[in-house]
C-alpha cells in the first residue's frame, strides 16, 4: 500500500508499506533514532560512508533532517526511514535515499541504502529497496537510477545486481571515504 499525501498533522508520513517494512518519509521526529542507528552501526557502515562523531548525536540530526524533508517536499530527493515489521524495538532498521532527482534531459537520481547490522542476511534490504526504487522511478518519471559501491563491498554489489542494476564502469579515486580516496564500481538501473 502506498501513501502519497503529506501528513496534515505534522506527524511522520507512511510513504510505502509492504510485507516486511513500514517506510516513512524522513521527519525531524526521527532525530534521536537516526543518532542511535549510527551509534549501533558505526563499524558496520565503514564501507558506506565516512564515520564522523556528529552522526551519532541527536543534535546533528535535529539540524539535518528538516533539510532532507525540504528536499523531499521540493521533489529533489526521497529519504525513506524503514521500520522492520519483524522488529518491535521501534528502532530504525534501514535508510533508503534517492538523491539529486533531476528532470529534463537527464531524468535520473542516485540511490543509497543502509541496513542495521542486526537485520543482515534475511533479504530485508532487498524487500525495502525493490519496492521503493520502482515507486520512485514511477512517481518522479525517472529513466535511470544510479548507484556506486566499493569494489570489496560484496553485499552491496549482490543487492544492486539483484535489484536489476547493471555495472557500467569503474571510477578511480571516486570518493573520499574515511579520509582516503576510494575507487567505486558504477551501476545503473534503467526504466523498462
Amino acid at each position: 500500500m502506498i501513501h502519497r499525501s503529506r501528513s496534515a498533522n505534522g506527524k511522520p508520513e507512511l510513504w510505502l508499506e509492504n510485507d516486511h517494512w513500514w517506510l516513512y518519509a524522513v521527519h525531524p521526529e526521527f532525530a534521536a533514532l537516526y543518532a542511535r542507528f549510527h551509534q549501533r552501526n558505526r563499524q558496520h557502515l565503514h564501507m558506506a560512508m565516512t564515520q564522523v562523531p556528529e552522526l551519532e548525536t541527536t543534535e546533528h540530526w535535529v539540524a539535518e533532517l528538516p533539510e532532507r524533508a525540504s528536499t523531499m517536499e521540493a521533489g529533489q530527493a526521497v529519504h525513506l526511514v524503514g521500520f522492520a515489521k519483524s522488529d518491535d524495538s521501534g528502532e530504525i532498521g534501514c535508510l533508503n535515499s534517492y538523491w539529486s532527482i533531476e528532470h529534463g534531459d537527464f531524468q535520473a537520481c542516485t540511490i543509497s541504502f543502509m541496513l542495521d547490522a542486526s537485520l543482515e542476511g534475511r533479504g530485508l534490504m532487498h524487500a525495502a529497496a525493490a519496492a521503493a526504487v520502482r515507486e520512485v522511478m514511477s512517481r518522479y518519471h525517472l529513466h535511470r537510477v544510479m548507484a556506486t559501491h566499493l569494489p570489496e563491498n560484496l553485499r552491496s554489489a549482490k543487492l544492486l545486481r539483484r535489484l536489476g542494476f547493471v555495472v557500467e564502469g569503474y571510477a578511480r579515486d571516486f570518493v573520499i571515504l574515511n579520509g582516503k580516496w576510494r575507487d567505486n564500481v558504477l551501476l545503473s538501473l534503467l526504466k523498462e
